[in-house]
C-alpha cells in the first residue's frame, strides 16, 4: 500500500479545520500522512488540533497564504501520492481509497479530480459540482484554459510530477490552483471519477471584496501560459482573453460593480 500524503493549509478557521482533519482520519484508506500547516492563525487553531498530536504533523509559520502553506506541506510530505485538502473542506469515507485506486489503474495520469458536493457553511448540501463531459478527462489543458473547472480540493497528485512542473507559485493567491492545474495539464494526463467524494465549502464573501486582486491575478496566470507558449494561435488566445473577460465582467456585475462590469 502507498502512502498518502494530505496537505490541509490552515488558517483562522479552527473549527472547520478539526472537522477536516476527523474526515481524513475517518478514511477507509489507512496508509495517511496528515500534515497541518498553520498559515499564522491568530485564532485557537493550535489549541484545538492539540487533542490529535499523536495522528497528524502540525507545522506553524508566519502567514505568507494557501500556496506557500501548500508547498511547505509538500516539501515535508513522505507519501507517494498528495491530497490538497483545504480546512474548510471535508472528505467522504472512501475519497482517498477510490483516488488511488484510480491513479493506480490508470498509470498514465498524473493527478485525478471528481465531483463534490457543494455545501454552505452550515454544511448543507446546495449543489453538486460534476462533469458529464469527456474532455474533463485526458488532456484537457486546452479546455482548462478557458475556465477553471477543477473543484480544488478533490485533486490527488502523484508526488514525482512536482518534480516536472514545480510547486504552487506563491505570488499567486486566488487563481494559485488553476496555474497548478494547467501546468500540470500541460505534461500529464488528467484523471476523473464522476462521483461527490469531497464535500467543498461555497463562499462568495472573498472574491466579491476581492474582484480587483482576482482580474490581476488571473491575468498573471494567462500571461505565464502565453509566456510558456508563444506560438499559440491569435485565435485560441483570443477564445482565452474572450472568456476572462466574460468571468470578470458578470463578477462585477454580481457585486453590482456596473461600472467595472461595463
Amino acid at each position: 500500500m502507498k502512502k498518502v500524503s494530505v496537505v490541509i493549509p490552515a488558517y483562522n478557521k479552527a473549527g472547520l479545520t478539526v472537522k477536516t482533519v476527523e474526515s481524513v482520519l475517518n478514511q477507509t484508506y489507512k496508509d495517511i500522512e496528515i500534515i497541518v500547516v498553520d498559515d499564522g492563525s491568530t485564532d485557537d487553531t493550535p489549541e484545538r488540533l492539540k487533542p490529535y498530536a499523536d495522528k497528524i504533523k502540525y507545522i506553524y509559520k508566519d502567514n505568507g497564504g494557501a500556496c506557500s502553506a501548500r508547498n511547505v506541506g509538500i516539501r515535508q510530505s513522505r507519501g507517494d501520492y498528495i491530497c490538497l485538502l483545504d480546512c474548510d473542506d471535508t472528505y467522504l469515507p472512501k475519497k482517498i481509497e477510490e483516488s488511488v485506486n484510480y491513479l493506480e489503474n490508470h498509470p498514465e495520469c498524473g493527478f485525478v479530480h471528481t465531483a463534490a458536493y457543494l455545501v454552505d457553511e452550515a454544511g448543507n448540501i446546495v449543489t453538486q459540482h460534476s462533469h458529464k463531459w469527456a474532455h474533463k478527462r485526458g488532456w484537457i489543458s486546452k479546455y482548462l484554459l478557458l475556465k477553471n473547472f477543477i473543484c480544488n480540493s478533490t485533486v490527488v497528485v502523484r508526488k514525482s510530477c512536482f518534480e516536472e512542473v514545480g510547486l504552487f507559485d506563491e505570488e499567486i493567491f486566488t487563481p494559485g490552483d488553476w496555474d497548478m492545474w494547467l501546468r500540470l495539464s500541460e505534461n500529464y494526463k488528467v484523471g476523473y471519477i464522476d462521483k461527490p467524494l469531497t464535500k467543498y465549502m461555497i463562499s462568495g464573501s472573498f472574491i466579491f471584496n476581492n474582484i480587483m486582486r482576482a482580474q490581476e491575478e488571473e491575468l498573471k496566470v494567462i500571461e505565464k501560459i502565453f509566456e510558456r507558449f508563444p506560438q499559440m494561435s491569435k485565435n485560441l488566445k483570443g477564445k482565452v482573453m474572450s472568456s476572462f473577460y466574460l468571468r470578470h465582467a458578470l463578477n462585477y456585475l454580481l457585486a453590482k460593480d456596473f461600472e467595472n462590469a461595463k
